[in-house]
């Protein structure tokens, strides 16, 4: 007999402060919470396959519309981990979560380990989905070399055929719904063409803030388990992450990993695997609030 289909998920918007709030997409469980975050220019639907097996399981799963992403609201300044971590702890406090397994990717997953730095009781445990080490000041020299080089590709404007023709070439053979989440980061406007929900001056804000804060600064103070769930690369790229994850499992208190082959965006491609891992860090010791 096939398992039980998980809890629909639920699209609400949650008040972090007077007059701003977040869009989050809940799925309910009587299991310890997950908080799931996403990255950068990112949105909260990519964790849909992810949350499906968490609730599946019993868990209830929250991801989040981070600041300025997604259906969330606009702040016209405050991109720094301070305030996208404050969001994180208003959104726990908001949703009686307790303290929820917190779950980030890539620029989220710098985001998570920032947050169980900056506010160690919140969490029962980790997780960082290639990212958490993500440390862009030791490649470029000063903020505006960082924005030069990371700058995302301009889309506003495109045909949102072309956009929507170029990501599916990319998630070929990915679960169903990869399409759809991916287009997700950009709105499609009544002309035809598309503009990426994230403004361009907050995407500047985030690179700015990731130059100046290294997360390797923060790691001995992160008291949860951590699970950093890197993609392994290849060539001299592969080896600098693989130094990078090193050097952060010889600081952070109780950080262990768990190596994927795949793509950066390896929980929209590899939904099951992730959450698999997930669930056993949610267990450990115990998944009950």
């Amino acid at each position: 007999m096939p398992p039980p289909p998980p809890p629909p998920i639920r699209t609400h918007r949650v008040e972090v402060e007077p007059g701003r709030a977040l869009s989050v997409r809940e799925r309910p469980g009587d299991r310890r919470p997950f908080l799931l975050v996403h990255g950068l220019a990112s949105n909260a639907r990519l964790w849909d396959g992810v949350s499906a097996v968490l609730a599946a399981a019993g868990h209830r799963v929250v991801a989040v519309d981070q600041r300025g992403h997604g259906e969330s609201d606009r702040a016209a300044t405050g991109y720094r981990y301070p305030e996208v971590t404050g969001d994180l702890v208003a959104l726990v406090e908001s949703m009686a979560l307790g303290t929820p397994v917190l779950v980030g990717q890539s620029w989220g997953g710098n985001v998570v380990i920032h947050a169980g730095a900056a506010h160690p009781d919140r969490w029962h445990a980790i997780a960082a989905g290639d990212g958490g080490t993500i440390a862009i000041g030791d490649r470029f020299a000063d903020p505006q070399e960082a924005w030069e080089a990371l700058r995302p590709p301009p889309l506003a404007g495109r045909p949102a055929t072309e956009v929507r023709d170029m990501i599916a070439a990319g998630v070929a053979g990915w679960p169903d719904g990869a399409l759809a989440a991916q287009m997700g980061n950009c709105l499609e406007l009544e002309d035809g063409t598309v503009r990426p929900r994230l403004a361009l001056a907050d995407h500047r804000q985030i690179v700015e803030a990731m130059h100046a804060a290294d997360p390797s600064g923060v790691f001995g103070d992160v008291e949860a388990p951590v699970l950093l769930l890197p993609v392994r690369g290849e060539g001299a790229w592969g080896a600098e992450k693989a130094a990078a994850v090193d050097a952060a499992l010889a600081v952070l208190p109780r950080g262990r990993v768990h190596w994927f082959d795949g793509a950066h965006d390896v929980h929209l491609q590899q939904p099951d695997a992730v959450a698999e891992a997930l669930l056993a860090l949610a267990a450990d010791p115990v998944d009950e609030v």
